[in-house]
């Protein structure tokens, strides 16, 4: 069973027919011939390429319904509102995935009442622990582990301001100036940094990189007058 858009698949009378297997995501890397050089040259983009992936399902439906009815069901669940949404299966309940249909898709009828249909997903190469996508207060001077591989990119919301701030994710010290009593966003997934109502712009009061979580412990330190909020968007490879 999985979920997306918020919908169940068994509310669609959706069965997934075999064991979901996820296919790894690929490297983005350049393979660049030289002349006069044996071999080839690797130029790595430093990015992981989104994942194709089809869902063979069976449809079993109510008294009252048939294959046709479902199928324009599906189309409007799965086709409309075009873009990543979360996306969640039992196989793996504690991460979240994000997903799109990307390709039209068809429904076989086999008996009035049952139907096979393969959906094709594109699956963003980075899962998340659903519990790292919920906001928490840290405590100066303490830890946050990231137990992936992956770096993750984490949103700061910073309670309080003042001239100079500076805060220190491990061992990246993230300078800020002149930020308002009300505080300040700093999204690193999205290269933001806002207020604290996510209205107005502030990359002018910020004078460094935006901060990640690398694998293993993340030591944070913030001055006294201000409170920080994480989302810290903790992720592993499909």
């Amino acid at each position: 069973m999985f979920t997306y858009k918020g919908i169940r698949s068994d509310a669609m009378h959706l069965q997934i027919e075999n064991n979901l297997r996820f296919t790894a995501p690929r490297r983005n890397v350049d393979l660049i011939s030289v002349p006069g050089r044996d071999g080839e040259l690797l130029l790595d983009q430093g990015r992981f390429e989104p994942v194709n992936q089809q869902i063979p399902c069976r449809m079993v439906l109510p008294t009252g319904q048939n294959v046709e009815q479902a199928a324009s069901q599906l189309h409007n669940w799965l086709s409309t509102d075009v873009g990543y949404h979360n996306f969640t299966w039992s196989g793996d309940p504690d991460f979240v995935y994000k997903a799109m249909v990307n390709e039209g898709f068809n429904t076989q009828r086999v008996m009035e009442k049952y139907g096979r249909t393969v959906l094709k997903f594109r699956f963003h190469p980075i899962k998340y622990l659903a519990s790292s996508l919920i906001e928490r207060p840290v405590a100066n001077n303490s830890v946050i582990n990231n137990p992936y591989a992956v770096e993750a990119k984490p949103r700061l919301r910073i309670v309080g301001g003042g001239r100079e701030i500076r805060i220190n994710v491990g061992g990246q010290e993230v300078v800020l100036t002149d930020i308002p009593e009300t505080g300040c966003i700093i999204d690193t997934e999205t290269q933001m940094i806002t207020n604290a109502a996510g209205t107005a712009p502030l990359f002018r009061n910020m004078r460094s990189a935006f901060p990640v979580l690398r694998s293993g412990d993340n030591r944070i330190t913030f001055p006294s007058n201000v409170q920080v909020h994480v989302i810290s968007r903790l992720g592993a490879l499909l």
